[in-house]
Parts: structure tokens; sequence; C-alpha cells
């Protein structure tokens, strides 16, 4: 399946906050749809990654029934498809990578950072992700790339902006890699059918790649992305002006659960099931994730300076201290 992209999806998130804004006058960028007291029935976006098994720990081991919420997943293949879903109260949060996040905010759309997530891995041994081509072609590395078909889960997202920055690495022109979005669950058929002659795969798709027999030339989240925000849980601002307390109570039992992840590797293995359709074999050989709710100015102003210099966003006057929430109103 192939979607449509990022700047698609930005731009029609950003029909919706005029109609939004044109019809109410409440609180906030978009105004508000809430009322009558905090809303403890959630529905939160993720994709079917290893990166999102927190919230189902969450779910499991009780920590958002502690703080009295009632959380349903909900599942999408994309994070940028979340924004939409946000400014229209169809999502109340979601779990989106660090660069559509940035990018909706630089264009004035009025998400919020409640909490961080996970971090790019500075140790390739813990990455759950790669750049994988098919064994036997003549890619061997990311310097063979130029003139080659490559497949991202998303344009302008954390994929491209990862393969950009090894490809620059390797004196590797971007503009000369033909870059293509296709789902993640479709990424190993596409390079099997030729359709594309390299994936950028993440984990859960990753060990089933492996299991294909898909060669891994690159790791671009660690080489040209290591140590930054990997994914972060985002929600409308109108949503969280009139339930601070309700987005308080989902942080900390997101960390709980991403402190009980990091203890307790086999727990998300246990998850994984729930929300993706992959094989007790795939699931048992996935590489997990670090956990990490952390968050501050720099972390956002590192995607502020790089999506600046590979003209994912314009400018560089964006400040970062507007996308962090906080439940004191800050």
């Amino acid at each position: 399946m192939k979607l449509g992209s990022t700047t698609a999806v930005l731009a029609a998130a950003t029909t919706a906050v005029l109609v939004l804004a044109g019809c109410s006058g409440g609180n906030g960028a978009g105004g508000s749809a809430y009322g009558g007291g905090e809303v403890t029935d959630l529905s939160v976006g993720i994709t079917p990654i290893a990166n999102a098994a927190n919230l189902y720990i969450a779910i499991q081991q009780g920590y958002f029934a502690e703080e009295g919420l009632n959380v349903t997943p909900e599942v999408i293949q994309t994070a940028s498809t979340a924004i939409p879903s946000l400014l229209n109260d169809e999502l109340q949060l979601a779990l989106m990578t660090s660069v559509p996040v940035v990018t909706a905010a630089s264009k004035g759309l009025p998400i919020r950072v409640v909490s961080g997530n996970d971090r790019y891995p500075v140790d390739g041994a813990t990455d759950t992700t790669a750049l994988v081509v098919t064994p036997g072609s003549n890619t061997k590395s990311v310097a063979d790339l130029a003139g080659k078909t490559i497949a991202v889960v998303g344009l302008k997202s954390a994929p491209e902006l990862a393969l950009r920055v090894v490809l620059e690495t390797a004196d590797v022109d971007p503009s000369t890699v033909k870059i293509v979005e296709i789902s993640y669950p479709d990424m190993v058929s596409a390079l099997q059918s030729n359709r594309v002659d390299g994936a950028f795969v993440v984990d859960p798709f990753l060990s089933q790649a492996r299991a294909a027999g898909l060669e891994v030339i690159s790791q671009p989240f660690t080489d040209g992305l290591g140590g930054m925000n990997a994914l972060l849980w985002v929600a409308n601002n109108a949503f969280l002006q009139s339930n601070p307390t309700t987005a308080g109570k989902f942080a900390t039992a997101i960390e709980k659960a991403e402190e009980y992840a990091n203890q307790n590797p086999e727990a998300v293995r246990a998850v994984l099931p729930q929300f993706t359709s992959l094989s007790a074999e795939t699931i048992a050989n996935s590489v997990i994730p670090q956990y990490d709710a952390s968050i501050d100015t720099e972390d956002i102003q590192a995607y502020v300076d790089l999506m600046t210099r590979e003209q994912f966003i314009e400018g560089n006057d964006y400040d970062p201290a507007t996308l962090i929430w906080s439940e004191n109103g800050e």
C-alpha cells in the first residue's frame, strides 16, 4: 500500500485547523471541543512497531487503570497521518516520530509534545532499524546508492532524514537517489519483486527481512541520528488545555511502562502479537528498543537545525520551547 506524503497530510491538517478556527471560539489555536470536565477515555494512535509496545504494557500492567484512564490503541500505518486525527479529536494522543512533529509545529499546527518515548541508539547492536537490500545485488554499501530506488515509510520522514544524512556522509548526492513511500509490511515483498533496490525497515519487520535473507548495508538511525529523540507522544493543544490532569496521568503511566519495558524486554515481545501480525520466530529475534521519556528544548533544536539544512522546513526561527507541554500549562 502506498501512503500519501507527509507534505500532503500536513496540508490537509492545516485545512482542518482553519476549519476549526473558523467554527469555534474556544481556547487554543483551533478552539476547544472539550467540556464537562476532563476526559478519561482516550483513543491513542500508534504504528505497528516495537517502539509502541510500552502502550500495551501500560495497559497490561494496569498503569493506566491506576491513573483512572481507559486507553484504546488505534493502529495506523504511518505516524504523520495521526495529525489530522489529533486535530479533529478522533485521537487524543499519538505516537509520532520527531520529524513530522517538528514539521507540523513549524507550520503553526497546534500540537504539543507530552512525553518522549525512545531515542535513536548510538550503538548499532541496539538499533531496531536498518537499510536492507537483496542478497547478490550490486548494492554493497551506501556509496552504491546513486541512481537507486529506496523505500521509506513516509516522505520527509525520520527515515528519509537519516537516509539523507548517511548519503551525504558517503559523498552521495541525495538528489540522485529516488526515495519512494511503502508501508512497513510491504517492504520485504517490494524488495523481493525488484520494485525497489533497498528498504529502510524497522523491527519487528527488520527481523522478518533478515529471515528472508535480506542484507543490511547501513543503520542510518545510528549513523545519522544517533542519540536524538526517536518517537514522541503528541496531543492537540486544545485537548491539553482542557485536560491537563489527564495528560499528566498519561505521561506518568507511560514513564512507568517504559521503565518496566527496559527491565523486562521479554514483556515487550509478549505484547507484540497484539498489534502486529508477525510470526513467533520473527518476534523472538526482534531487537527491543530502549525507551526514554525525557525531552527538552535542545532535543527539538537539534531537529530544527538538521531539518532546516535538509530543507524539510523553512527558516530557522522556530522556538522549540513552544512545542514541549507541561502540566502547569507552560
